[in-house]
């Protein structure tokens, strides 16, 4: 019998959970019909930059680290396995350089254009320096690497910080409005 009640319990349990999965995935859908094409495209290039700035400051910790292993690398053998984890990051960074391309197409397309006309020439100086850093991971210029990395994250934080202010201004406006309409009715 205990064990029969148990069970139940774990039956309610997930029931529970599924009522709350679904809530919260009808609460997401609404949202989503809720955001016109241009939130749901800043929104879309909000979080593709925090991917971006995060991705780099990673790189950027691991290449410190490298740096230091090599300078402290005693063996051909050890010098060697540093060569190969240089080149993994190296892969790592055209990545991170060919997804800021990707996005910067993005942020050209014709229902872009004007309104991220000043996002767009920050986020070419972030692949500007994400460039700098895979050409100088590609002469092994670790030291070089590290500082052009750290200037492209610092570029795509504030890149993202600026389409935030943005995104919250569209949205402070958009409540003025619903007020004033709001008040128009009454």
């Amino acid at each position: 019998q205990n064990a029969r009640s148990q069970q139940q319990r774990q039956q309610m349990q997930q029931l529970d959970l599924k009522n709350e999965e679904n809530r919260y995935e009808t609460q997401r859908q609404a949202q989503d019909q809720q955001e016109s094409p241009e939130q749901r495209e800043n929104r879309q290039v909000l979080n593709r930059l925090k991917e971006l700035a995060q991705r780099q400051h990673d790189l950027n910790e691991r290449l410190k680290e490298l740096q230091s292993a090599l300078e402290e690398a005693r063996t051909p053998e050890q010098r060697e396995e540093l060569k190969r984890q240089l080149q993994r990051l190296q892969d790592e960074q055209r990545q991170v350089l060919q997804d800021t391309e990707e996005l910067q197409s993005r942020m050209e397309t014709p229902e872009n254009m004007e309104r991220m006309s000043a996002e767009r020439e920050q986020l070419q100086q972030a692949r500007e320096q994400a460039q700098r850093a895979a050409e100088a991971l590609d002469q092994e210029r670790v030291t070089q690497a590290a500082a052009s990395g750290t200037r492209a994250e610092q570029n795509f934080e504030e890149l993202r910080n600026e389409f935030r202010r943005r995104a919250s201004g569209q949205f402070s406006e958009e409540m003025r409005n619903m007020r004033e309409a709001a008040r128009e009715l009454d």
